[in-house]
């Protein structure tokens, strides 16, 4: 593996579609902690940020590691609460 390619993953889980928000969060930080290893496993041949690997985590949500599988709920769960929030005024 060259020297960059954890760097290029740790990017690519950075700019996951539900990972969108500017702010760092605790919920962002453990999607990138958790989710490195099963996006190399099942999800790699798909572009950082795409439609298409927010798709294929969405696929291979049961073949996930229960910490990355719990880290994305969590980040939707987060995302999903403000935005209810705002919509409610």
């Amino acid at each position: 593996m060259s020297p960059f390619k954890p760097a290029l993953v740790a990017l690519a889980l950075v700019a996951l579609p539900f990972a969108a928000r500017a702010e760092q969060s605790p919920a962002r930080e453990a999607l990138k902690r958790s989710c490195t290893g099963d996006y190399m496993e099942h999800c790699s041949e798909h572009a950082p940020g795409s439609p298409e690997l927010e798709a294929c985590f969405r696929i291979n949500m049961k073949k996930l590691s229960p910490g990355c599988a719990a880290a994305i709920t969590a980040y939707k769960r987060e995302q999903k609460t403000p935005r209810q929030m705002s919509e409610a005024r």
